[in-house]
């Protein structure tokens, strides 16, 4: 903005005002389209500017609707300037919907490969990719597990929950911070199922999603005092997940034993998701509060997943004898999986 001299300055002195603001805001759009640096902008470099000042509010909404999930009101504005000046769509925020997209591929080749689809099937208790408590040893299933579901059900709200949280986090937090947090929120979800259930069968990717929540439960508490409708978003993300959890606990404890289900992999999944977010997600505002909380969080999860590795590793008598044919019984295909469901 330029100031006016309210004692009629000279003109000469405004226009140099004028032209040297002009320069500071132009400048860097010129520099960005004179590729050679000779100080012309090309015809089609000139209708590229055009073309993308076009798109521009379009972008501009999408990114303040994201913002408006995840970010304090006080934060949008800058956090959507800044966005823009740095958003070049590569690579574009995709990885919750391509993790979707093989989730969802995974399931229907099952279907294809069994012959079947039900509301709680097929388990395809033979895949390489679900985790096996009798194959410990493939450490690869701790991860990939989440590729495969228990029927259309258990697939489609996992899938529905984790591109509903998960796409605005990406829009703002950049898809690698995400990433990580959703797949170590997968990767806790496996150990900590795997120590409070060593004989159970592990699918579904309940993990990753109870990591997403808890990262915007994180952004929430961190954010308290400038979060737009604070107690709301507590309480609707508090109840979902309480939910959830709670109906999980009871239904393990009280269903049949072939019909229990693990919610460890819940729990597991959203600590994870709450220690690593407030490290990995993007914070403009850092107190020194929060520096020094990041790095309490930080040092609890590494112990946290140290202490669940080095349990699986040398505490053999607690898991199944690989070697033992009674104890690693494949279950027959009705029968209900013993996973996060």
């Amino acid at each position: 903005m330029v100031k006016m001299r309210a004692n009629g300055a000279d003109s000469g002195d405004d226009q140099q005002a004028v032209s040297l603001q002009m320069d500071r805001l132009w400048r860097p759009v010129f520099d960005k389209y004179d590729a050679n640096k000779d100080g012309v902008i090309e015809c089609h470099h000139f209708k590229r500017i055009l073309k993308e000042s076009a798109q521009r509010p379009r972008l501009q909404r999408l990114i303040r609707y994201a913002a408006m999930a995840v970010v304090p009101k006080s934060q949008r504005r800058s956090i959507i300037r800044r966005y823009l000046e740095e958003y070049n769509c590569m690579p574009p925020p995709l990885f919750l919907l391509v993790i979707s997209v093989l989730e969802i591929s995974v399931f229907v080749y099952y279907c294809v490969d069994l012959g079947q689809i039900s509301a709680i099937g097929p388990v395809p208790w033979k895949s390489p990719l679900i985790y096996d408590p009798c194959k410990r040893q493939e450490a690869w299933r701790f991860i990939t597990y989440m590729l495969i579901h228990a029927g259309f059900v258990h697939m489609f709200f996992n899938v529905l929950v984790q591109l509903i949280l998960g796409i605005p986090l990406e829009m703002v937090h950049k898809w690698w911070r995400v990433g990580i947090v959703y797949l170590s929120g997968v990767a806790a979800g496996s150990l900590g199922a795997n120590i409070s259930d060593p004989y159970s069968f592990l699918a579904g990717a309940s993990g990753g999603v109870y990591a997403l929540i808890s990262a915007h439960l994180a952004s929430v508490v961190i954010n308290w005092g400038e979060m737009e409708f604070n107690w709301i978003r507590l309480a609707g993300l508090l109840l979902f997940g309480g939910t959830d959890i709670g109906v999980a606990i009871y239904g393990r404890y009280t269903d049949d034993k072939e019909n229990r289900t693990s919610y460890s992999a819940h729990i597991a999944g959203a600590l994870a998701g709450f220690l690593v977010g407030i490290n990995v997600l993007r914070n403009l505002r850092v107190r020194r509060w929060e520096t020094i909380l990041g790095w309490v969080v930080l040092v609890v999860y590494i112990l946290l997943m140290g202490f669940a590795i080095i349990f699986n590793i040398a505490n053999k008598e607690h898991y199944i004898n690989p070697e033992n044919p009674l104890q690693c019984r494949i279950p027959q295909t009705h029968d209900p999986i013993q996973g996060p469901q």
